[in-house]
C-alpha cells in the first residue's frame, strides 16, 4: 500500500507539471526579431537655387529602427531621423542622389535613390516668395531660415516677397542684392525676437559708410561750385559717388580758441556727391557743392563710396523690434532708392536709419516707439539729394534724462522734407535736430508737445541755407520754466546762416518762441543772416520775449506777434544790423512792447505797433540782406 501511494503521488505531480499533453507549460514567445523593409520610399525633388529640399522615408521591421541618409553614397553627418533636410540648394546640388540606410538588431535595408534637380534662379522681375523658402508666417514658428534661403535666390529685378502674415525672426535680415523690391503686401508684419540688433539691413551693410581712403583736396572749393580738385587721384570714374567732408570750429564740445578741424558729436561737415565726370585729379559732380571745403583750415578731404547699391525699394511692411532690438529698417549705401509705406516700432534706439546714401527717398512712413539719446527715432546721417514726403513720429520712448530725439539730419544737403509731424508726447530730447545740414527745403513740418526744455526744432553747427515753409511748432517745453534756453526754433549760435522761416506758426513753447541763440560753446554768436518771413508767433509768458534775437543781419518781415512777453521782439546785443519791417504786434494780447532794439545798425520800417512801444530806428534796410 505504501508503495502504491507513493507511485500516485510521482504520478499526480508529473500531470501537474507536464499537463495532460506531457509538454512544458510556458509563456515564453520564440519569435525571431524582423528586418527592416522600406514602405514608403524616399520621393525626388525639384528645387530653384536658394531653396532646400526635404526627403521622408517611411519603414517597418523590430523596433528601434535607426536611419543614416547618404548623399551620393557617402553618409551625411548628422542626418539620422526618418526626414532629412538638405541645405540651400546651389546650381552644383542639382543631380544629387540621396539614399537611407535603415537597420535595426536583425539587418538594414537601403532604400531607392532619390534625385535632387535645382533649376536656375528666377529670371528679373519674378516674385520670390518667401513662403516658398520655408516660411510660414503664422507668428510662432522661426521664420529667419526660410527667409534668408528666399534672401540668397534674389537676383537683380526680383520682388522679395512678404504675404499676409507675422513672420517671427532670431537675427538680422540683410538684402545686398541691386534692384530688389522688397514687399509686404501692406498686411506683413516681421516680429524680431532677438535684442541688442537690427531687423533688416538693405544696402552694403556699413552702418557708418564705408569709404576708401581720404585724400585731401588741393585747394579750397567754395560753396556752389560743381568740381573740386585733390592732391592725388581718388580713384574714382562717372557714376561714382564720393563723401566730401571737413571740420569746423564751435562744435558742441569745443574749447577756447576753437579747434577748426574738429568735429560735433553729432557729426562732420559734409555731404555725398555723385561724380559726373573726371579729369586728372580733377572731379565734376552732378548737382554743386553745399558747403566751402577747406583744406587748409578745415582739412576737408574726400573719400570714394565702397559697394553702393542701386535700385532698392522697400514698401508696404511692418517691423516690430519687440521693445529689445535696437534698430528697425537700416538703408546704407543705397542709391536712387525708394522706402514707402514702411511702419518701424517698437526699437530702443532708431526705427529708421540712413547713412552713405544719395537720392533716396522715404515717403508714407510710420514710427512708434522709438528714439533714445544713443539714436533719433528718424536718423539720416551723409545724405545727398535726400526727401522725405510723408513721415508720422510719434510715441516716443518716455523716460527721464535726454532719451528720445524725434527727427534728424546730419550732413544732409540738396533734400526736400515734406509732411512730417513729430509729436514728442512724454518724451525727453530734442524732437527735431539738424546738424550741418545745408541747403535742404523743409514743407509742412509739424513738431509739437516736447517734454522738456529740449526746442522744437533746433539748428546745429553749420546749418545753413535751409528753408522752412509752413512749420508748425507748437507746446515743445510748455511749463518747463523761463531763462533755460527753451525755444520753439532754437538756432545754436554756431555758424547757422542763411536760413529762411517762411509762414510758421509758433505758439505755446515755453520760454520763447524763436531763438537764435548766441550760446554756442565758444559763445561766438556766429548765427547770422536768417529770416523769419510771414507766419504767426504767440508768447507763452510774462518774462521772455516772443522772439529772441542774439545773431547778426536778422530780417524779420511780415510777422503777426501776441502776447503774452515783454516784447514782441527783442535784438540783443550780438543782434546788429538786423532789419524788422512791416510786423503786425497785437495789442491787448499781453506784449508789454513791440521792439527793443540793443544793438548797431538795427532798423526797419511799415511795422504795425498798435500803441506798443519801440526803440527800433526808423530806415531802409540795407544789404546784405538774407
Amino acid at each position: 500500500m505504501l508503495r502504491l501511494s507513493y507511485v500516485l503521488s510521482v504520478l499526480l505531480l508529473a500531470i501537474g507539471v507536464f499537463g495532460c499533453t506531457g509538454q512544458v507549460a510556458t509563456q515564453v514567445n520564440n519569435s525571431a526579431p524582423v528586418a527592416p523593409s522600406i514602405t514608403t520610399q524616399p520621393s525626388s525633388k525639384t528645387v530653384t537655387v536658394g531653396q532646400r529640399a526635404s526627403f521622408s522615408v517611411a519603414a517597418s521591421g523590430t523596433a528601434p529602427l535607426s536611419f543614416q541618409w547618404n548623399r551620393n553614397g557617402a553618409p551625411i553627418s548628422g542626418a539620422t531621423s526618418s526626414t532629412y533636410s538638405a541645405p540651400a540648394a546651389t546650381s552644383s546640388d542639382s543631380g544629387a542622389q540621396f539614399t537611407v540606410l535603415v537597420s535595426n538588431v536583425a539587418g538594414s535595408v537601403t532604400s531607392n535613390a532619390a534625385t535632387l534637380t535645382v533649376n536656375a534662379p528666377p529670371a528679373p522681375g519674378m516674385q520670390i516668395n518667401v513662403l516658398d523658402y520655408g516660411a510660414t508666417g503664422n507668428g510662432s514658428t522661426d521664420d529667419t531660415t526660410g527667409i534668408k534661403n528666399a534672401i540668397a535666390a534674389l537676383t537683380s529685378g526680383n520682388t522679395l516677397l512678404f504675404p499676409c502674415g507675422n513672420y517671427l525672426i532670431t537675427s538680422q535680415l540683410s538684402i545686398s542684392t541691386a534692384n530688389v523690391t522688397i514687399d509686404g503686401s501692406s498686411c506683413a508684419v516681421i516680429h524680431a525676437a532677438a535684442s541688442g540688433g537690427n531687423i533688416m539691413v538693405v544696402g552694403n551693410g556699413a552702418f557708418m559708410g564705408s569709404y576708401g581712403p581720404a585724400v585731401a583736396l588741393s585747394a579750397t572749393a567754395n560753396e556752389l561750385d560743381t568740381s573740386f580738385t585733390t592732391v592725388s587721384n581718388l580713384g574714382v570714374v562717372a557714376g561714382d559717388y564720393v563723401y566730401i567732408s571737413q571740420g569746423g570750429k564751435d562744435y558742441s564740445t569745443d574749447t577756447p580758441p576753437g579747434h577748426d578741424t574738429g568735429c560735433d558729436v553729432s557729426g562732420c561737415r559734409g555731404e555725398l556727391l555723385k561724380v559726373a565726370s573726371v579729369s586728372g585729379d580733377t572731379i565734376t559732380v552732378t548737382t554743386a557743392l553745399h558747403d566751402t571745403y577747406n583744406p587748409f583750415v578745415n582739412a576737408a578731404v574726400a573719400q570714394r563710396l565702397l559697394n553702393p547699391v542701386q535700385g532698392m525699394t522697400v514698401k508696404n511692411i511692418t517691423l516690430d523690434g519687440s521693445g529689445t532690438e535696437n534698430y528697425g529698417l537700416l538703408m546704407l549705401g543705397v542709391v536712387d532708392s525708394t522706402v514707402s509705406g514702411v511702419t518701424s516700432e517698437n526699437v530702443v534706439f532708431t526705427a529708421l536709419y540712413g547713412n552713405s546714401d544719395f537720392n533716396l527717398a522715404w515717403n508714407y512712413v510710420t514710427v512708434s516707439g522709438a528714439g533714445n539719446h544713443n539714436g533719433t527715432a528718424m536718423s539720416l546721417w551723409v545724405q545727398g539729394n535726400p526727401s522725405v514726403n510723408g513721415a508720422s513720429i510719434s510715441n516716443l520712448n518716455p523716460g527721464s534724462g535726454p532719451t528720445a530725439f524725434g527727427f534728424e539730419t546730419s550732413g544732409a544737403a540738396n533734400g526736400t522734407f515734406a509732411n512730417i509731424t513729430i509729436d514728442a508726447s512724454g518724451a525727453y530730447g530734442r524732437p527735431v535736430k539738424t546738424t550741418a545740414a545745408r541747403w535742404n527745403t523743409f514743407k509742412f513740418l509739424t513738431v509739437k508737445n516736447g517734454f522738456q526744455a529740449a526746442n522744437g526744432i533746433s539748428l546745429e553747427y553749420y546749418s545753413s541755407h535751409n528753408v522752412f515753409d509752413n512749420c508748425i511748432v507748437t507746446d515743445n517745453g510748455a511749463g518747463t520754466g523761463t531763462g533755460n534756453g527753451n525755444a520753439g526754433i532754437n538756432t545754436f549760435g554756431n555758424f547757422n546762416q542763411y536760413n529762411a522761416f517762411n509762414n510758421c506758426t509758433l505758439s505755446g513753447n515755453g520760454n520763447v518762441q524763436f531763438l537764435i541763440s548766441g550760446y554756442d560753446a565758444l559763445r561766438l554768436s556766429q548765427d547770422s543772416h536768417n529770416a523769419v518771413s510771414g507766419g504767426t508767433l504767440t508768447g507763452s509768458n510774462g518774462s521772455q520775449a516772443v522772439m529772441l534775437i542774439e545773431g547778426d543781419s536778422t530780417l524779420i518781415t511780415d510777422a503777426t506777434i501776441s502776447g503774452p512777453g515783454p516784447q514782441g521782439i527783442y535784438l540783443d546785443t550780438q543782434a546788429s544790423n538786423a532789419c524788422v519791417n512791416k510786423n503786425t504786434f497785437v495789442a491787448g494780447s499781453g506784449l508789454g512792447g513791440a521792439i527793443s532794439a540793443n544793438s548797431s545798425g538795427d532798423v526797419g520800417l511799415g511795422n504795425i505797433l498798435n500803441l506798443l512801444g519801440s526803440n527800433l530806428t526808423l530806415g531802409v534796410c540795407g544789404p546784405p540782406l538774407p
